[in-house]
């Protein structure tokens, strides 16, 4: 009857994290990179919905600087995206399951 019981309590914690998990890949965030000279706007699916750049970084005689800043930020973006949805998927386990139980 316990591993009843276990199995249901595994089984609603795994449904209630895939409804997390789905809000969570249609929400938007946006991260400041530069003191706003580039802004990210990313899906929590990690699909990027926007890049705003500021004018003044556009160098057309630059374009690697400008480039790698994109990149930096792009990366820096999915990181923190990363970290948010890591921290769901952990706060969703409750600490039985991490006592050596699988």
């Amino acid at each position: 009857m316990a591993m009843n019981n276990f199995l249901q309590q595994a089984q609603r914690l795994q449904k209630e994290l895939l409804k997390k998990q789905e809000a969570f890949f249609k929400k938007e965030f946006a991260f400041d990179y530069g003191n706003g000279a580039i802004i990210i706007t990313i899906l929590g699916s990690s699909e990027i919905k926007n890049i705003t750049i500021k004018k003044e970084l556009i160098d057309p005689e630059d374009p690697i600087t400008l480039q790698e800043m994109i990149a930096e930020a792009i990366n820096s973006a999915y990181r923190q995206v990363k970290a948010k949805l890591d921290d769901i998927t952990s706060q969703a386990m409750p600490s039985s399951f991490g006592n050596g139980l699988f």
